[in-house]
Parts: structure tokens; C-alpha cells; sequence
């Protein structure tokens, strides 16, 4: 019996869990599959059970604030109070009760960073203390703020590797300028850029700067000494290329990451190329999915946009007025995609953000003027203007279920991200790995909060 503890639900075997969640997110796929501005284009909102509107629209933040918990009302239809369950159950298990630190350490640093590089360096100097390790290499150092807490109040020595040199060269002057503390300190934190080069392999590429790395330190100790691995905010593809490369490399004997931007995630969906995906990775969600080839089917990547997403309980800071805005947004955006393709008229933004939330008016008129402007609609403005507001018209009475598909979605969200990082944490099992997740921040300040900690089982030779 295996219990997985960063989930809500206790689950005997990980192949019971996958079955599951693929079941879940196969049944109600049209609650991710389109992107919310194709909702009307995709008439995604007609496959929401009309008894289910009236209990999530934005207004009802009671029951909103009972689902995200997993609690339903007996008066709530039994589909829609199944549905609340199971995504409870298949949730990463988040507390919310923590305490933000004191935010005033670094001078134009944001308190979210800092509420990162505290908690992650603490997690990451307690690991090495109790493993005895003393060197730590990062990859994705950033601006460095990690290591140089990771050196300076951990004792130990880290290496930041980073593609972007211009990173490099302010992390490496940040420490180089505070020379009082590091000579205080016979730890340091070295930073070095790591040229992605495509004759090389990444982990030759690593091997051989760690090789440079000890040089410098004129390290008398052991040939091999233990290193862990550390990645904080490592994006899309990076977080499994990272695991592969701990798994092969016997240099690392411990890794600590945290994930983000599950978006940015490549996705081939064609079949003779889908072994070169980095999801799913582990055996048994790749099992599960042959029963149902729900990683196969359209909208994938909308579920791991919808992975990315902020998680329920942050999402639930803004003010229903806020939440309601962008909901009408979202619901006018979804006009101007359904009149493009109606139109077989191609979008061409004019600025980033063609039309900006802070400016969104009730008046639906008042909206289109913006996007005639922001998308540069050519030709017959008036005639544009009379058909998006005949549409607009005609699709008025969904705004409601756009509300409800919204909260579908915040309830998805954990689901979402629980499928991406028990996967991963599966597959490090399944390679002779120990491995967990452990929540590591506070989801209201950093949404991606949870950390995969995996330990070589065997001793080192």
C-alpha cells in the first residue's frame, strides 16, 4: 500500500491514482480543451449541465469556497457534488495557513522572491547538512539571490549555471561585491553561463563545467564529493530534462526543484513522435493512459496552461467585482475570436495587449471600438461594428455559464498539476529514486509551492 500524503485522497497503488485522474480529466475534457478565448467559437459553454449555473457564478462565493475545500451542499445536483469530490481527492494537498517572513532583506527584490529564496534555501541547507553534502549546483541560477544565501548563511559551496550571460555577469558582480561577508566566509557562490550547444549533451555540457567548477576551488577533499542538485522556478521542459540528468549522472545525490510554466511544455501530438515528449514520463501514468489516450486527445496543452495557473485559494483573494470583469473580458474576447472565425478573418494585434482589462467598459459598444483600433480590423468599420454587437446579442445570456466554466476550471487547476508531479515523481521511483513532493511555499504568494525532493537509494561507490 502506497500513500501518497501530498494528496488530499489516500490512494492504495499509484496506478489506482492515474486511473482515476485520467477518467476524470477524459470525462470533463471540454472544461480545458479550448483556449477560453475559443469558448463561444467551440460552444464549449453548452456542455455545462444547466443546474450547475446558478450554484457557480462568480457571485457565489459560499458554495465557491465550499468546493475548493471539497465540501458540497445535499442540495447541489449529485453529478456536479461527484464531480467537486473527486477533484478534492485528486488534488495536491495545500496548507494555507503559513506565515509570510519579513520582507525587507534585499533592497528591490520582491517579496515573493524573497518568501522563495528563504524557504527554499532553508529546505535546501537542512537536506545537505543531513546528508553531508557541501557542494550544491543550480541550474537556472537567475540573478543568483539563492546561491548567495545558499553561501553565505548555509556554508556551502554552490555553483549557478545560467544560459542568460547577462544573469551571469550581475550575479557573479552581486557577489563579488560584498566582499566583507565572503571573506567572513570560506564558502562561495560561483556563477557560469551554460551555452546550449546541440553537438554536446546537456549533462556532458554540466560534468564538464562542475569538473572546472572544483578546479578553481582547489578542493582537498575526496575525487567525487557529493553534490546536489537544485532548480528553483524550472520552466516547461527543463524540470524533466533535470531528472533525467540526476538519474544518469552519479555525481548528484540529491535533488531539490521546483517547477513552473507547465505551458511551456512541448507537445507532439503526432504518434510516431510522441516518445520524444517529456509527459508522461513514468510507466504507470503511460499505462493508465492506454486505457484511456486522453494525453493523445485535443486540448492537451490548454491542461497544462491550465496546470500554470494561479491555484484556487489565490485565485480566491480577488474581489468577486475583479473576478467578474475578467470573466466579461474573457466572455467579449470570446466574441471577437467567434466573429473572426465566422468571418474567416485573421487577428493581427497592433500592441501586446490589444485591448487592456483596466479599460473595459459595460458597454459592449464601447469594447469593440477598442478592438477595431487594437486588432486593426481593415475595410467596413461600421459593418464590423453592427456584426460583433448582433453577436454579442445573441450570446448575452451565457455570460453565466462563462462563470461557471471559470470555477470549473480553478477546481481543475490542482488536479492539473497533481497529474504533471506525481508523474514525475513516479518516474524517479520507478529509476531507483526515493522521491516525494512537499509543499515549500505559501500558494497565495507563490502558486507553483510545491518541491520534488528525490534521494539516490544507494550508497555512493
Amino acid at each position: 500500500s502506497i500513500v501518497m500524503e501530498f494528496l488530499n485522497g489516500q490512494f492504495e497503488r499509484e496506478d489506482i491514482f492515474f486511473g482515476e485522474i485520467v477518467q476524470l480529466l477524459s470525462n470533463f475534457n471540454w472544461i480545458y480543451k479550448s483556449r477560453n478565448t475559443d469558448i463561444l467559437a467551440d460552444d464549449i459553454l453548452n456542455c455545462i449541465p444547466k443546474s450547475w449555473i446558478p450554484i457557480f457564478q462568480l457571485n457565489c462565493l459560499d458554495n465557491i469556497q465550499m468546493a475548493i475545500k471539497g465540501d458540497t451542499k445535499s442540495s447541489w445536483p449529485p453529478d456536479l457534488s461527484d464531480l467537486v469530490t473527486r477533484c478534492w481527492r485528486l488534488s495536491l494537498r495545500i496548507d494555507s495557513s503559513r506565515k509570510p517572513e519579513v520582507t525587507s532583506k534585499w533592497k528591490k527584490v520582491n517579496p515573493k522572491k524573497i518568501h522563495e529564496v528563504l524557504n527554499f534555501a532553508q529546505l535546501i541547507g537542512e537536506k545537505c547538512a543531513e546528508k553531508q553534502i557541501q557542494h550544491v549546483v543550480d541550474i537556472g541560477a537567475g540573478l543568483g539571490y539563492l546561491d548567495k544565501e545558499l553561501s553565505n548563511h548555509w556554508d556551502l559551496h554552490v555553483l549557478g549555471l545560467e544560459r542568460d550571460a547577462y544573469r551571469v555577469l550581475a550575479a557573479s558582480q552581486r557577489t563579488s561585491s560584498d566582499t566583507k561577508e565572503n571573506t567572513a566566509n570560506r564558502c562561495r557562490s560561483t556563477f557560469k553561463e551554460l551555452a546550449v550547444k546541440a553537438e554536446n549533451s546537456l549533462e556532458d555540457q554540466i560534468e564538464s563545467v562542475i569538473g572546472d567548477w572544483f578546479d578553481e576551488l582547489e578542493a582537498q577533499h575526496e575525487s567525487a564529493p557529493l553534490l546536489c542538485m537544485i532548480g528553483l522556478h524550472s520552466c516547461g521542459d527543463l524540470s524533466p530534462v533535470m531528472m533525467k540528468l540526476f538519474i544518469n549522472s552519479r555525481r548528484f545525490r540529491t535533488l531539490l526543484l521546483v517547477s513552473c510554466c507547465y505551458h511551456r511544455m512541448e507537445w507532439k501530438k503526432d504518434l510516431l513522435l510522441a516518445d520524444e515528449n517529456l509527459f508522461p514520463l513514468s510507466s504507470s501514468l503511460k499505462n493508465a493512459s492506454h486505457i484511456v489516450p486522453f494525453h493523445q486527445q485535443e486540448g492537451i496543452q490548454h491542461l497544462f496552461r491550465l496546470a500554470a495557473q494561479e491555484t484556487p485559494n489565490r485565485w480566491m483573494q480577488q474581489n468577486t467585482v475583479n473576478c467578474q470583469l475578467q470573466a466579461q473580458h474573457t466572455f467579449y474576447r470570446s466574441i471577437i475570436q467567434l466573429y473572426a472565425a465566422t468571418e474567416n478573418i485573421q487577428l493581427l494585434k497592433r500592441q501586446r495587449r490589444p485591448v487592456k482589462t483596466h479599460n473595459i467598459s459595460d458597454v459592449f459598444e464601447e469594447y469593440v471600438d477598442q478592438v477595431i483600433e487594437g486588432f486593426g480590423l481593415e475595410g467596413d468599420v461600421a459593418g464590423h461594428r453592427e456584426k460583433l454587437v448582433n453577436i454579442y446579442r445573441s450570446n448575452a445570456h451565457l455570460l453565466p455559464a462563462l462563470e461557471t466554466l471559470i470555477v470549473l476550471q480553478a477546481l481543475l487547476q490542482p488536479v492539473a498539476e497533481a497529474l504533471i508531479l506525481v508523474d514525475r515523481v513516479v518516474y524517479l521511483k520507478e529509476n531507483g529514486v526515493s522521491a516525494t513532493l512537499r509543499q515549500i511555499f505559501d500558494d497565495r504568494i507563490s502558486p507553483r509551492c510545491f518541491v520534488t525532493i528525490a534521494e539516490k537509494l544507494e550508497s555512493p561507490e
